[in-house]
């Protein structure tokens, strides 16, 4: 954990050695990390080198001002939401005081006037529906699309909010950065879906110019007496599209799973279109515009 020059006093640990000795890592002003010992943390699953590197630099952020909160790009990935790669990689932080000090030598300080605060696994964060609305200045209407698809559906430890609190917390901003790719990118998130690369297929879709599919259709299947829902489909027509991560053909037991499920959907009239991030995307648009225009739909 991230302690102070006092506490390492405290410690036996004295300002030389600070200094001086490699095992102990400067997190920020004012607080350090001892890099020998391994301490275990409070964190979801999913979390990652990233994550902790995250995690101790707020938590060392706390150290020097308890009133701080994690927020906009470092809130979204303490959170585990989408970003684009070119995310900006410094802390930031917000304080909810209209008159803090915007002066921070080892974050990004952001003031906010009715600061709305989550504990995210021991971890202050502003809640997920303002951040939102932060984000709306920083990333394009499809980023934030991914972001709030993450947010509201089964992505990591989803759901985190709903589609309802985001759109209250934009229509409560007098001013907002960003307010025409926040209000574009609510009215296309949409609830249930599984992960980033789906939503990314599904307004490539929309952007070719096919209507929108349906996130999860429930289809029953007599063969298996069960519901099955494919990742995006068109009912009408009984036509699916199923994402495949890499997981799908590394693990046997999800590849088996896969073949039931989708032989399971063709005994029951269904063309089902497997997609991976090695598919050819113009390929795909042809054969989906094969099928809805054959039915009409185009």
């Amino acid at each position: 954990m991230p302690f102070s020059r006092t506490e390492a006093a405290a410690l036996g640990v004295t300002r030389h050695m600070l200094l001086t000795s490699s095992r102990f890592k400067q997190i920020t002003h004012g607080m350090w990390i001892d890099t020998k010992p391994e301490t275990e943390i409070f964190a979801p699953v999913w979390a990652d080198d990233q994550w902790a590197w995250d995690q101790v630099r707020l938590t060392a952020g706390l150290g020097v001002d308890p009133r701080s909160v994690g927020c906009n790009v470092t809130a979204a990935r303490l959170y585990g939401l989408p970003l684009p790669r070119s995310a900006d990689k410094r802390l930031h932080v917000a304080l909810g005081e209209a008159n803090a000090s915007r002066r921070r030598r080892d974050a990004v300080l952001h003031r906010y006037v009715r600061l709305r605060a989550d504990n995210f696994f021991g971890l202050p964060l502003i809640s997920v529906p303002q951040l939102f609305a932060e984000l709306a200045g920083v990333l394009t209407t499809e980023q934030l699309v991914e972001l709030g698809d993450a947010a509201v559906g089964r992505w990591h430890c989803g759901p985190l909010t709903t589609i309802a609190e985001i759109r209250a917390e934009l229509a409560a901003r007098s001013r907002l950065v960003g307010r025409r790719a926040a209000q574009s990118a609510i009215e296309l998130v949409r609830e249930d879906v599984d992960s980033p690369p789906e939503t990314r297929l599904r307004l490539r879709l929309i952007a070719a110019g096919f209507p929108e599919p349906s996130v999860h259709p429930a289809v029953y299947c007599r063969l298996t007496d069960s519901v099955l829902h494919p990742d995006l489909g068109y009912p009408e027509i009984r036509f699916a599209i199923e994402y495949e991560g890499d997981h799908h053909r590394s693990s046997p037991a999800q590849f088996a799973e896969d073949n039931r499920r989708i032989a399971a959907l063709e005994a029951e009239g269904w063309f089902v279109l497997r997609v991976s991030k090695r598919s050819n995307q113009s390929d795909i648009c042809r054969i989906i515009e094969h099928h809805l225009g054959r039915a009409g739909l185009l």
